[in-house]
């Protein structure tokens, strides 16, 4: 319970600040540190895993600073993370942090090279989401979160199976 309403908080403290934002543009002055954030979204998701015979790992090779509120990076981590932890039934999910950005990658149900090219429209799901639950809003938004602080969100698959999410800061 305290984990959702972590997320739903973060969710809405990002909403205001996309529909701000439209109006004036991203405010100055805030930064986060995004290894920090990404730990403390790594941990929110274990739970998620449950019994699942899957390995959640955190990679930290630098702490990038970015000038964005931490509520922004959560909410952007936690639909690259929840994804991947929604997908994957076995095997491995990896979170890589660098001075670059953010790699999330997955032993899961994959996408096609098709379906990464539209995944990050509103209400477009991948054809491997089956019945799972969901809108199709989370990379929508992740979208118009980059979009707003001049970074780029991408998917593809993994030649081994899986998909491979990464965030850029430059």
């Amino acid at each position: 319970i305290e984990r959702a309403s972590k997320q739903s908080t973060e969710l809405i403290a990002a909403l205001l600040l996309l529909s701000r934002s439209e109006r004036q543009g991203p405010q100055d002055g805030e930064s986060c540190d995004v290894a920090k954030v990404a730990a403390e979204v790594i941990e929110s998701h274990r739970p998620q895993i449950g019994g699942r015979p899957i390995e959640l790992t955190l990679e930290i090779s630098a702490h990038p600073e970015v000038a964005a509120p931490d509520s922004v990076i959560a909410v952007v981590l936690n639909n690259l993370v929840g994804n991947a932890v929604k997908y994957t039934k076995e095997g491995e999910i990896r979170v890589v942090v660098s001075r670059e950005g953010v790699i999330v990658e997955d032993s899961g149900a994959g996408i096609t090279a098709q379906e990464a090219e539209t995944l990050f429209d509103r209400h477009v799901r991948g054809s491997s989401a089956g019945s799972t639950s969901g809108a199709g809003l989370g990379l929508a938004i992740v979208k118009r979160l980059c979009a707003l602080y001049g970074w780029t969100a991408e998917l593809e698959p993994r030649p081994e199976g899986g998909a491979r999410a990464s965030l850029r800061f430059s």
